[in-house]
């Protein structure tokens, strides 16, 4: 039986962010898996490609004084498109979010289409620590989240720590879909050499990068960046290399080529973060530099099984003395086909098995 799935995400490739590559990957590869068509509706105004409508977001609300979110306007883009524009009739709607308002739609899209729709919850929305929301701006969320979830048919999130803090998740049919990494680019894996390491960092920053940047100016190193965050690189070292912000592909390249891996943390318990699926996949050596807390939460869930691990605080003096320690190491080969499980492909059949459950 034919399945048409209707994905709602307000970021769509070429987009380079990490939402926008989950949905392009689920409009390029779920057809194939559930014989059935795939529809995007989205605000990205240079998305291309057949069964794509873009909504550019125009609207106003009120909401939008309160909570941040382009949800809040574009949820009334999307109202006014469906009614206006004739779309195949999905048996399927998967609203993916950030931004999260347009969630609200659930319920008049059940009624229009007599379709089941599942939230994406890439990001707790309500009860998110990297927020740092005051008390009653929680709360507010958390109204809008509970109703979101009510009029849901199903939920999904990336790790079960991100569904501990999204409103009665474990109280719907539910699944956890890691970002994990495209398995249909190939990166050309580079020899690890810990005596003289280089080191990469792919994606944004999430808090102060100097302790990272100055440590790296001190121990002369090679350090290699890829992200939108380059303004953040006023060295002059010959040995800290930016390379601006690339695509997926460009990316991943760069991390197979150098020996050690950076993922910068909150020391959230909930943060997980797409890059550490393709430092698995490339096995390259991984520095974590936290925040807060280290070795716990779903970073640490993750590489339970996974040898060459440091942890150091964001520190310049932890960070150089984590750098010492990686030198003094021997690599470890991690596990025969440890990484198989974190491929984009092999976390999509949790989401086919969950449309497969709501559609009996």
């Amino acid at each position: 039986m034919q399945t048409n799935v209707l994905i709602i995400a307000y970021a769509f490739p070429p987009n380079k962010q990490v939402g926008a590559l989950r949905a392009g990957y689920w409009y390029e590869n779920l057809p194939k898996k559930i014989k059935g068509n795939v529809t995007i509706l989205t605000s990205q105004e240079d998305a291309i490609g057949e069964r794509i409508h873009i909504v550019k977001n125009e609207g106003t609300s009120f909401l939008s004084k309160i909570i941040r979110d382009a949800g809040t306007t574009w949820k009334n883009c999307i109202l006014n498109y469906l009614n206006s524009k004739k779309i195949e009739n999905p048996d399927i709607v998967i609203i993916t979010g950030s931004p999260f308002m347009h969630f609200g739609l659930s319920k008049w899209l059940k009624k229009k289409y007599n379709c089941k729709v599942i939230l994406d919850y890439r990001d707790p929305f309500a009860n998110n620590p990297g927020f740092k929301n005051s008390f009653l701006k929680s709360k507010i969320k958390g109204f809008f989240e509970r109703e979101f979830n009510k009029n849901a048919d199903a939920l999904v999130t990336v790790n079960k720590f991100c569904g501990e803090l999204v409103e009665n998740f474990y109280q719907k049919p539910n699944a956890i879909v890691q970002n994990g990494y495209d398995e249909t680019i190939l990166p050309a894996l580079s020899e690890i050499d810990l005596i003289k390491p280089s080191f990469s960092y792919t994606g944004k920053y999430y808090f102060d990068s100097s302790p990272i940047i100055t440590a790296f100016e001190e121990c002369g190193l090679e350090y290699n960046y890829a992200g939108p965050d380059g303004n953040q690189h006023k060295s002059e070292f010959s040995n800290i290399h930016d390379d601006g912000f690339v695509s997926y592909k460009e990316a991943v390249n760069i991390i197979a080529k150098n020996d050690v891996a950076i993922i910068q943390t909150y020391g959230e318990d909930f943060q997980s973060t797409t890059k550490i699926f393709d430092y698995i996949r490339c096995k390259r050596v991984i520095l974590i530099v936290s925040d807060n807390y280290i070795e716990r939460g779903s970073i640490h869930e993750e590489l339970k099984g996974y040898p060459n691990v440091f942890w150091s605080k964001n520190d310049k003096s932890a960070i150089l003395n984590a750098i010492l320690l990686i030198q003094a190491s021997n690599y470890t080969h991690p596990p025969l086909d440890y990484h198989l499980k974190y491929s984009r492909g092999y976390q999509m059949k949790k989401l086919i098995e969950l449309i497969k459950q709501i559609t009996k």
